[in-house]
């Protein structure tokens, strides 16, 4: 009698377990939660965590979101991205970093699991993968934009450091600079290269310096790096202009460089001081509550991400990954908090870049808008 007993509650913890299971819709976060680019993951993951505590639920059933750390290594990347296959997720969001996102992507395409970017700039991120989508603009658009800024600006001399390793670091600059080559007058004085776990820039500087840089861009992976750059830039004499990429805004920069970024101007998703929406105000008050701080552009187009795939998953009304997919990829129009997304044929979002300035004391403000 006890050996039946104990098999029927067995049994009944069993089908409460599954039925738990059932209720519950597995979404995986693909972020480098450790590593030279952890900084990137823990700020999209601010967003996402936020996100899932003002909209808990899609189809009735809780949103589970589960973690897997590429520890900002492409290879562990790969098998990031197979865990979340392994767990059952039915989506999955991220990551930072466009080369951490491609590492992962082939594993979730042969899963036939659909993935949304927050950040991942690079284009081949959509265009190599059938499952994967992005919210925010790419690096051609980007690039181009940056170059129009210097050429704008009278920067006729224009000395580059780029972070060798990182594809979205070589790219950008490699749309800079197809761009650059349509305005005469303007050209490349110098391009160092480097790698992420590089810390004296002083060699790369002093040539740099050494041709009379009308500006300095910086291309980087994360922020810490041109943060270093920065600090050290203005150590050696340098009193001109700087600027990069997304990748800029983040905490770092001012961590790293203090009052040293006075000045320094970069490429955004969004600007707080401009509300895009009434989700705007909304997700600005809940993440001060929070997080107790303002939240760089990564953290707020994280909370995008989340939304537009719960949006996908209930407009799709099923959790079958295809289904998901379609529906991600018709998206348009939806309203996020860093403004309305839209995708087009390639899965890419069709949106503004913003170029805001740095002050001395961190904050920074917005500068110009400009649409696709």
């Amino acid at each position: 009698m006890k050996k039946v007993f104990a098999f029927m509650l067995a049994l009944s913890m069993l089908l409460c377990g599954t039925a738990l299971a059932e209720d519950t819709i597995k979404i995986g976060v693909f972020e480098p939660l450790t590593g030279s680019y952890a900084g990137g993951g823990a700020m999209e993951v601010e967003g996402f965590e936020l996100a899932l505590e003002m909209y808990p639920e899609v189809l009735g059933k809780k949103i589970e979101l589960v973690k897997a750390d590429s520890k900002s290594d492409k290879v562990e990347a790969s098998m990031a991205a197979q865990s979340l296959v392994d767990a059952g997720v039915v989506a999955v969001l991220g990551s930072y970093s466009s080369g951490l996102t491609l590492a992962g992507s082939d594993v979730l395409a042969e899963a036939q699991i659909p993935a949304l970017t927050a950040t991942s700039t690079n284009p081949t991120v959509t265009l190599l993968s059938d499952w994967y989508a992005r919210i925010c603009f790419i690096d051609p658009f980007q690039g181009t934009m940056l170059a129009r800024f210097a050429v704008e600006n009278g920067y006729h001399n224009i000395a580059i450091i780029q972070e060798i390793e990182s594809e979205y670091a070589v790219g950008l600059v490699n749309y800079f600079e197809q761009e650059l080559a349509n305005h005469e007058g303007f050209a490349v004085s110098s391009k160092g290269n480097f790698v992420n776990t590089d810390q004296d820039f002083t060699t790369l500087l002093t040539e740099a310096i050494s041709k009379s840089p009308d500006v300095i861009f910086t291309s980087v992976g994360y922020a810490p790096s041109a943060a270093l750059i920065i600090k050290q830039a203005r150590e050696l004499g340098y009193a001109g202009p700087i600027f990069g990429g997304d990748t800029l805004d983040a905490p770092e920069l001012y961590q790293i460089a203090g009052e040293k970024v006075d000045g320094v101007i970069f490429t955004t998703f969004y600007d707080a001081a401009q509300p895009a929406t009434e989700l705007t105000t909304k997700f600005l008050e809940a993440y001060q509550a929070k997080y107790g701080k303002v939240p760089a552009a990564p953290t707020i187009m994280a909370f995008d991400c989340y939304l537009t795939m719960r949006n996908a998953i209930e407009v799709a009304g099923s959790t079958d990954p295809e289904a998901i997919r379609e529906a991600l990829f018709a998206t348009s129009g939806f309203i996020g908090a860093a403004g309305a997304i839209t995708l087009d044929e390639n899965h890419d979002a069709i949106r503004p870049v913003v170029f805001k300035k740095v002050n001395g004391d961190g904050s920074s403000e917005f500068l110009s808008m400009i649409e696709p």
